[in-house]
């Protein structure tokens, strides 16, 4: 499994996941922004050579991108830099933050300021949601839906379930606020309802914050003869 696939678990440190001279190479990059191969392997203390191969890993991997510098005398030199990607193997905090947020809404402006914001939070969702969403069968609506989820790190799939077919969330995004706040669940189901149309029902069966293996939807075509 490459490093791109993977999420780095709080507190597992990047010697463990890359590897001490890869993740030296990264604390490099972040810290002091663009370097060249000869800078990092001085660093490093490898030749050249060695110092190539740890960046193709990082480059392979989606961590780390490179351009050349025309130096005026002698060769280009390719100067390495971090990705976006690269950013999730440092700590965050935005869920943390999300969560104090909601909590301050909720003492604020009492429950009814929380289904505010969560209804606020729907309609924008759908509407970015539908720019993804456009196919007329059902089944590759929900395809669309699944792979705009995945894009967005939940890992979704869709599997044919009798009359209907069932959407799985493997990963949820944002579970730590959603086992605070249920609601959250609730109001991500009604999104998808929305985004997929009047001609579908959806139901959902069960959710990672609340303790199920994943969270998954059943979703079925009101007129069943309409749908293969």
């Amino acid at each position: 499994m490459s490093i791109r696939q993977q999420t780095a678990p709080a507190g597992r440190s990047l010697v463990s996941l890359l590897g001490e001279q890869r993740a030296t190479i990264v604390e490099e990059l972040r810290r002091h922004g663009e370097r060249s191969v000869a800078e990092l392997a001085e660093l490093l203390g490898v030749s050249e050579v060695a110092a190539r191969r740890h960046l193709a890993v990082l480059e392979e991997d989606g961590l780390v991108a490179s351009h050349t510098v025309n130096q005026g005398r002698g060769r280009p030199a390719a100067r390495y830099w971090l990705t976006a990607d690269a950013d999730k193997l440092f700590p965050q905090r935005y869920d943390a933050l999300a969560g104090e947020m909601l909590e301050f809404l909720a003492d604020t402006q009492g429950r009814e300021g929380l289904r505010a914001y969560l209804r606020w939070r729907l309609e924008r969702e759908v509407e970015g949601l539908r720019e993804s969403v456009t196919a007329e069968a059902l089944h590759e609506r929900l395809e669309q839906l699944a792979h705009a989820l995945s894009e967005a790190g939940y890992d979704a799939s869709v599997t044919p379930d009798g009359d209907g077919f069932t959407l799985t969330q493997h990963n949820c995004a944002i579970y730590d606020i959603a086992k605070d706040h249920p609601e959250m669940c609730a109001y991500e189901a009604a999104t998808f309802s929305k985004v997929l149309g009047g001609d579908v029902r959806l139901s959902r069966r069960q959710t990672l914050a609340g303790g199920g293996q994943a969270c998954v939807c059943c979703v079925t075509p009101r007129d069943t003869g309409t749908e293969d």
